[in-house]
């Protein structure tokens, strides 16, 4: 082995998560045998060029997963039978997403969107399906406070119609807290309250389309702007989506047709993959649509929880983007319940929406907006991101680690640096159905690939939210996920491939 074993300062995976890895790959390949003692932990520090608390976290993941054995006074030792699992691969260069192009059978999904919601109140069940900001990470003692304070400084205006637009006092509070995350809102363009992303994404969908319009959407896509989509009658358009996020060069085949109004897209920490788009395709995604007329809808969920990278600018943010929507939410930094958040667009789009939003909502509560408007400008939201951001990193470094450890051979996972979800690809063969519904027999929940396509491919991948449990919880629920995968294996033969 050489003395200096290189590692990746610049990769989405933590150094502690590489040396892991690279500890594991030397295990494999025989360098370490079954039963021999590991090289002291300055010595790995030293091969790796990491500190030695780096090295004694990778050793915990090791030990935790079978790998490596501690003996007290003595050193670690690699165990004397290794565990099963191996040999998985980690999307360091582009894989491809959309895994298996069989697609399920018409009426095997079911209603998704609202089985999942309800599945995610059931505290019996350990799931990793829906997206909220974790319950034990809330700020339920601050918010609880504030809507007391808030009511007795308002008054009955607390319980008044807003204005159409949003509660000002929001609104100016947004507008501060994005321009203090270096996003500031320029001038010619404006802001209106909206009933958390879904309501926007409805509201520009029904503006600027009518039933039979073509859409562009990502492939794999966020489940509930397929369902919306469908529900009003206009025809979804994929663009495969690749470890750079959506793929520009097929965009630009797709844009081609000429027949899209409106491209929809999650640029950071996109869901279901997690991926973020790089700003090399940004710039050329926003040119590429300007030309061709195409509304760019920037689903900005999870962009105020990246917790690893530099931050990338915004669609909005970028030169000649006066064609580009945005659009935030508090429901995934915050608290989902809130159902608060914005759409960002130059003045000409925010006329063409308004008229079609108050008609639909009048007007969002007062009280709710007021709340939010003080957290932010108090500086809680920003205390409570920050904690929230160093939870949301450890709890997918735990799942990570666990997926690496015990799923089969052959399987992929994204490593997202930010956001709640990450993508699953399992080897040809495995169904993400059949194991959903095994693992429900279990207490367990995923969402299953197929339901992030328009065609209902994908069905040997699966969307795990990892920010829901804390990182202990995850590791035992994904052990007893794994140890159900071998019997669910497809026998369909070429067919299934």
């Amino acid at each position: 082995m050489s003395l200096i074993l290189h590692l990746d300062p610049e990769a989405p995976s933590p150094l502690y998560l590489q040396v892991q890895r690279r500890i594991r790959g030397l295990i494999q390949e025989g360098e370490w045998r079954p039963g021999v003692r590991l090289p002291a932990v300055p010595e790995l520090a030293q091969r790796f060029a990491v500190h030695r608390l780096t090295v004694l976290k990778a050793l915990l993941g090791l030990k935790r997963t079978g790998w490596v054995q501690t003996v007290p006074g003595r050193g670690s030792f690699v165990a004397p039978r290794l565990p099963e699992a191996a040999a998985h691969r980690v999307a360091e260069e582009p894989f491809p997403f959309e895994g298996s192009g069989v697609p399920v059978r018409d009426g095997e999904l079911g209603p998704w969107l609202g089985e999942t919601l309800e599945r995610a109140q059931d505290r019996q069940l350990v799931s990793f399906s829906a997206g909220f900001p974790p319950w034990d990470l809330l700020p339920g003692d601050a918010l609880r406070r504030l809507h007391i304070e808030v009511m007795r400084d308002l008054g009955p205006e607390a319980w008044s119609y807003a204005a159409p637009a949003g509660h000002p006092p929001y609104l100016e509070a947004v507008s501060r807290w994005l321009a203090s995350e270096g996003e500031p809102i320029a001038q010619g363009w404006g802001i209106r309250a909206t009933q958390g992303a879904q309501s926007g994404l409805a509201l520009v969908l029904e503006a600027l389309t009518v039933p039979g319009d073509a859409v562009l959407v990502e492939s794999p896509c966020y489940v509930g702007l397929l369902a919306l989509i469908r529900a009003m009658g206009r025809e979804a358009l994929p663009v495969p989506v690749d470890r750079q996020g959506l793929d520009p060069d097929r965009l630009a085949s797709a844009l081609q047709r000429g027949d899209a109004k409106i491209l929809f897209t999650v640029p950071s920490f996109h869901n279901p993959t997690g991926m973020t788009l790089t700003k090399a395709r940004r710039e050329r995604i926003l040119a590429m649509t300007r030309r061709h007329g195409v509304a760019v809808v920037e689903d900005e969920t999870y962009g105020d929880l990246r917790f690893a990278g530099s931050p990338i600018p915004s669609f909005r943010c970028l030169p000649d983007s006066d064609h580009v929507i945005h659009i935030g939410s508090f429901s995934k930094s915050l608290a989902a319940g809130l159902r608060l958040g914005y759409l960002i667009a130059q003045g000409n789009l925010l006329r063409r929406l308004a008229p079609l939003q108050e008609v639909h909502s009048i007007a969002l509560p007062t009280l709710s907006q007021a709340v939010v408007a003080r957290f932010l400008d108090s500086g809680g939201f920003k205390r409570h991101v920050s904690k929230l951001r160093r939870a949301l990193k450890e709890r997918r470094d735990a799942m990570v680690e666990s997926i690496l450890a015990t799923f089969p051979h052959g399987t992929q996972v994204t490593e997202p640096k930010g956001g709640m979800h990450l993508w699953v690809v399992l080897p040809e063969g495995f169904s993400a159905l059949d194991l959903h519904r095994a693992a429900l027999d279990q207490g367990l929940s995923f969402a299953p690939g197929p339901l992030f396509f328009k065609d209902g491919r994908g069905t040997n991948c699966l969307r795990l939210n990892f920010s829901t449990h804390p990182p202990a919880t995850t590791r035992e629920a994904i052990r007893r996920l794994a140890r159900i995968l071998p019997v669910h294996e497809l026998t369909c033969g070429p067919a299934a491939v």
